[in-house]
């Protein structure tokens, strides 16, 4: 499903440990890895060049340990904008996926900082997984056993969808969740809002086949990113699946605020998916 995957990989503190438990990306089809370190360039030239070497020592450490575990293994190291490179890496090498790591809440060290992640995801054409990471980074893949989907059944959710039903031959537990908009409550009033959506809930949750019995389907309402939180931790998901450039609540995820409260406090992976992704 993610044969090519563009890692992240910044190694400005963390000297070991970055890229561990990649078992589950294995599992899904993950075959070869694009190691990306990108370095801002403010150091005198004899600083910027030994960063450089020790940058590249790192990935070519990390490139050989990952070869002998099974993957195809190319490495980038670039000078620029983290978020640029990443997404035009993604794109020129066709990947299938990007994956970073997220400290949370300030802790934007590393490979980000300030609102890096939130540019990425604006500027990215290719899905994004981004994985929170504690005092031993890692980006592992762990989120796929339980996901939760959230989707306003717009065009712009589609692709979402798409993945999520993909992922759902690799979860224990798929929950559908969708956020009832205000306007639509004071369009048609709330009962037959509530009937609309939950019919819509039953299609998408019928499209899943044999994995159907595995599926939970959530309506409810409120503000969008604090519910589909909410309900992540109520239903014990590992990953937030949303869409990308979708009306509420997946329009509202986009905002910066909101997605920064999402990525910097959640305990659960995020993939955001670009409406145009395909697998």
């Amino acid at each position: 499903m993610y044969e090519h995957a563009v890692v992240a990989a910044h190694f400005a503190s963390a000297s070991t440990g970055l890229l561990e438990e990649l078992t589950e990306l294995h599992k899904l089809g993950t075959r070869q890895l694009t190691l990306v370190d990108v370095l801002r360039s403010h150091h005198s030239d004899a600083q910027d060049e030994a960063h450089r070497k020790e940058a590249r020592r790192r990935l070519e450490e990390e490139k050989t340990t990952l070869q002998g575990a099974g993957f195809q293994v190319n490495v980038e190291l670039r000078t620029g904008q983290p978020a640029y490179e990443l997404s035009a890496i993604a794109r020129a090498r066709q990947a299938d996926l990007i994956l970073v790591g997220s400290r949370g809440e300030s802790r934007f060290r590393e490979f980000f900082r300030g609102s890096t992640v939130l540019q990425l995801i604006r500027k990215s054409t290719t899905p994004t997984l981004i994985e929170p990471i504690g005092d031993r980074p890692r980006v592992s893949g762990r989120g796929f056993r339980s996901v939760l989907l959230g989707t306003d059944f717009s065009d712009s959710c589609f692709e979402a969808e798409r993945h999520a039903a993909e992922l759902a031959g690799h979860a224990e537990k798929i929950v559908l969740c969708h956020v009832l908009e205000q306007e639509v409550v004071e369009d048609v009033g709330a009962t037959l809002a509530r009937e609309q959506a939950e019919g819509r809930l039953q299609a998408l949750a019928e499209q899943y086949g044999a994995a159907q019995d595995r599926v939970i389907t959530r309506l409810e309402e409120g503000t969008p990113s604090r519910v589909l939180q909410n309900v992540a931790e109520e239903e014990g998901s590992t990953m937030l699946i949303v869409g990308k450039r979708g009306r509420s609540p997946i329009r509202e995820l986009m905002l910066g605020s909101t997605t920064q409260n999402v990525v910097r406090r959640t305990s659960q992976s995020v993939l955001m998916v670009p409406r145009s992704s395909l697998i």
